[in-house]
């Protein structure tokens, strides 16, 4: 009788109980992946990391009310705000966008170019496993067949 009122906190339980070795399992990898790199790169990637950071935050800090609105209307959907906010960008803005875009790639090459044969490829194993992509794929796999039946309706 009590289990009959109480399911879905059973199946929270378990649901629990089955994702957390699949998460302590990808930390675990993210950190190997990361002992393998030098001191000098963890610290190139930490300084992308601030560099990401930073600019993100001064770029918030030049838009203006109206774009703020923009960002923050739920009624419009993703790509049109993005889209709205392109249009309604300084030049300034537009100048400061590029120049971080081309700072942020010149970080990235130099990271890359830092790394060995080996750390390359143990980076292209762990940026292709299976097991982070996963729900990515699962959910362009669902879009696309509710995309696939929409149309077969119509």
């Amino acid at each position: 009788m009590i289990l009959k009122k109480r399911w879905h906190i059973l199946l929270l339980l378990l649901s629990i109980c089955y994702t957390a070795p699949l998460i302590a399992q990808q930390t675990t990898k993210t950190d190997k992946v990361l002992k393998q790199l030098t001191k000098e790169q963890q610290e190139m990637l930490a300084e992308q990391q601030l560099f990401i950071d930073k600019s993100k935050k001064e770029f918030k800090n030049s838009l203006t009310a109206e774009q703020r609105k923009i960002l923050l209307d739920k009624s419009i959907p993703r790509s049109d705000k993005s889209k709205l906010l392109r249009k309604s960008l300084s030049k300034k803005q537009r100048a400061l966008l590029a120049v971080n875009k081309n700072r942020l790639r010149d970080r990235q090459l130099k990271f890359k170019r830092s790394l060995t044969r080996k750390q390359m490829i143990r980076l292209r194993r762990f940026a292709n496993d299976r097991a982070i992509h996963d729900r990515k794929r699962l959910l362009r796999r669902l879009r696309r067949l509710i995309r696939d039946n929409l149309n077969t309706d119509n």
